[in-house]
């Protein structure tokens, strides 16, 4: 015997296709631009699929979305467009919460040398070493942590919270989306602290040396020096990096919730 769901696929499918694919955008906004060095990098077949999986979840609920009636006239258009525009707002905050992790490890990497190690990423441009470890490590946390589950639960709920996007155009909505940059950048540099006292230290030792010894070549000496002090330093530095780059992730899926939620 059919379950019910099925047997209306089978009944109308034009209708259930229809349903599935209102459904499935605001899931397929957010997937189309996660994250680089990690989210790009999954195939588009994978995430069309996924994005399917959560709109069929939609549709078998007790109380589905419903699309427009004309979903090709001007106001299904315009609904569609405003669901995208909610699944961009989870990719943002997606994005401002990795941009903390490449922040952190941009500004250690110049401040100790590492600048000039690039990595070629084709999805997001050239970005230092340690960019991209500090990248790989919140998408190691993000996924240990069910972050990308808790990000499905927020969709799944915007839809009783949020039914249309004119919400997220709210003065109130769009001023918490903005500040989502500054704290970004901010949890950034918080996480990047205990790297940044190490190597102030080794600019400290390098200060008072070239003050002792004025012919001391600061260029054959102190590239060295801050090169290794970060070496060694990283690895001590490390587990509290991560838990400041854990706490920015929730952090921004609270914030993220404050908006689409309420």
């Amino acid at each position: 015997m059919l379950s019910p769901d099925l047997s209306r696929a089978v009944a109308d499918p034009e209708a259930y296709l229809v349903g599935l694919l209102w459904c499935s955008l605001r899931a397929g906004g957010a997937l189309a631009l996660l994250p680089s060095l990690g989210g790009q990098s999954i195939p588009v077949q994978v995430r069309v699929g996924l994005a399917a999986a959560v709109g069929a979840f939609l549709l078998a609920g007790p109380e589905p979305p419903r699309p427009p009636a004309d979903l090709l006239g001007p106001a299904g258009l315009l609904g569609a467009a405003g669901e995208l525009l909610i699944g961009l707002a989870i990719a943002l905050a997606l994005h401002a919460a990795f941009a903390a992790a490449l922040v952190a490890g941009e500004w250690i990497a110049q401040s100790m040398g590492l600048g000039f190690a690039m990595v070629v990423n084709p999805t997001a441009g050239p970005m230092s070493v340690l960019g991209a470890l500090f990248l790989l490590l919140a998408w190691t946390l993000f996924l240990a942590a069910g972050g990308h589950l808790l990000v499905i639960e927020v969709v799944v709920e915007s839809y009783r919270a949020m039914p249309s996007a004119g919400a997220l155009l709210e003065p109130e909505r769009l001023s918490a989306i903005i500040g989502w940059g500054g704290f970004a950048l901010a949890s950034g540099l918080v996480a990047a602290l205990p790297m940044g006292g190490a190597l102030l230290l080794v600019n400290l030792v390098i200060a008072v040396a070239a003050k002792s010894a004025p012919q001391l070549n600061l260029f054959a000496v102190g590239f060295p020096l801050m090169l290794a002090g970060g070496i060694v330093a990283l690895p001590l530095a490390l587990p509290g990096m991560a838990t400041a780059l854990g706490n920015t992730l929730l952090d921004l899926q609270t914030m993220l919730r404050a908006v689409l939620l309420g």
